[in-house]
């Protein structure tokens, strides 16, 4: 790589870390998606209990979602991360929270009070992973567990996750098979979301505790938000832009100075 170019580079880095350029996630309804039954098709179930987390590998990360321990959650969320907390606590709370594997970075599909399979029928979180189209798709899959006490009253969706680097991608969607009986109705003790841990994209709640925040066949997907054309640039942004291209600028002369200096043994020795 060109000098020149390794400025450019480290100086949209700079631009990105503290915030001209920075990057935001949204959640979006309006993504097609399409629940893939792992329960029937090669899934692996995990038979978590009441409450019980479980780490499930290395996960390779994507521009959004951190590398490190997947961790997976019998109350309705993943965590990621280095040094993620591996606790989903049944006590949900708004976004973010540290209830939520310490604050950590995590998708909260259905983040409730999710018991276990009380009658041991077909309920269990199931996992698998698998190529797709040149990507490394994960899925886990909340089947048939109950909220609250009552072993007909139950839930049933699923997080996939796509390991891409792409910034115009989709990064994870959340869809829901069956969250409309009486206990779950819908998020009505829920949190549902995208939590940051840090990661600079910022924290994307998309309800808490709301009654049909989702149903039966939604699809939520966790995206790159589009800028907006109403969107003003604040002092602290045009004076981050304006510093890194002076500082540019200066670079560029100085390299291009270097570059075309005459040798010292030039027209200066000649008569």
């Amino acid at each position: 790589m060109k000098r020149s170019d390794a400025i450019v580079v480290a100086m949209t880095n700079f631009l990105i870390a503290n915030g001209a350029l920075a990057q935001t996630l949204e959640i979006v309804d309006d993504i097609p998606g399409t629940f893939i039954d792992i329960s029937i098709t090669g899934g692996t179930p995990l038979q978590l209990g009441s409450d019980d987390e479980v780490g499930v590998g290395s996960f390779t990360g994507s521009f959004a979602l951190q590398p490190g321990l997947l961790v997976v959650a019998n109350n309705g969320g993943l965590g990621f991360g280095t040094k993620v907390v591996t606790d989903l606590q049944p006590d949900n709370q708004p976004i973010p929270s540290n209830n939520a594997f310490g604050g950590g970075q995590a998708l909260l599909a259905f983040w409730d009070d999710i018991d276990d399979d009380i009658d041991d029928k077909n309920g269990d979180v199931f996992f698998a992973q698998f190529v797709m189209e040149d990507n490394i798709m994960t899925i886990v899959q909340w089947n048939d567990l109950p909220v609250g006490s009552n072993p007909d009253d139950i839930v049933t969706f699923q997080i996939q996750i796509c390991e891409n680097l792409d910034p115009a991608g989709v990064y994870a969607q959340f869809i829901y098979k069956d969250v409309e009986q009486l206990a779950a109705n819908g998020g009505a003790s829920a949190t549902i979301g995208y939590q940051d841990g840090g990661a600079g994209f910022g924290d994307v709640e998309w309800s808490f505790n709301e009654a049909n925040a989702v149903s039966n066949g939604t699809v939520l997907s966790l995206v790159i938000r589009e800028p907006h054309a109403e969107h003003v640039p604040t002092l602290s942004d045009w004076g981050i832009v304006i510093l890194t291209l002076l500082l540019l600028t200066a670079a560029t002369i100085i390299f291009g100075r270097q570059r075309y200096r005459p040798s010292e043994s030039g027209d200066s020795n000649s008569m």
